[in-house]
């Protein structure tokens, strides 16, 4: 209803950050009617639900394509290089938090950097191969303790921060450490 009421009735690109069902349960509605040219994935994990997508998305026309670490992409004047999963990383089990598709997109001089529910491990994944500070976070995992790690924090130095949670979720998502966090850096979270 938000895209209709934006008059918005075909999309380029869908992401889909990882298979976890609070990222991808409306996909399939999203497909059918707004018919986007691609569907950006990365791993493939053991799920019923993501194979259906896939399918989905293939019967109707839409391009599935994979991107790991290391991809770029080129569209019009932005730019968006993919930062997670590595190249070769797989996942035959249940989706994971780190199969999640990273993504920095820069447009001009402003940059955002979406982290899906990437945890720890692959943000030393991604400091290894060096970040550059970023203009907005959208931060880790719903604000969980175990994303937006303090190096990798400190490393995007951004100058906002969102975090998409529901409202009094039984996670207990954002945590306060991590709102500490980025309130320690100067960094305004919405």
């Amino acid at each position: 209803p938000y895209l209709w009421s934006r008059q918005i009735r075909q999309l380029d690109v869908l992401v889909l950050s990882h298979a976890h069902s609070d990222h991808m349960g409306g996909m399939g509605a999203v497909i059918r009617n707004f018919h986007p040219r691609e569907l950006w994935v990365s791993a493939s994990p053991d799920s019923d639900a993501y194979r259906a997508l896939i399918h989905e998305a293939a019967d109707l026309g839409v391009r599935v394509r994979y991107l790991y670490a290391g991809d770029d992409v080129l569209w019009g004047d932005t730019q968006v290089k993919v930062l997670a999963p590595e190249p070769g990383y797989k996942n035959a089990f249940q989706p994971s938090n780190n199969d999640s598709l990273v993504l920095r997109i820069e447009y001009g001089l402003s940059s955002v950097l979406l982290e899906g529910d990437a945890e720890a491990l692959s943000e030393e994944n991604m400091l290894s191969r060096g970040l550059k500070p970023v203009t907005l976070l959208k931060v880790g995992h719903h604000g969980s303790k175990s994303s937006t790690t303090q190096a990798f924090f400190t490393a995007l130095k951004p100058k906002d921060a969102v975090i998409s949670v529901g409202k009094n979720n039984t996670f207990g998502h954002p945590r306060s450490e991590v709102i500490q966090r980025i309130a320690d850096n100067g960094t305004k979270l919405f």
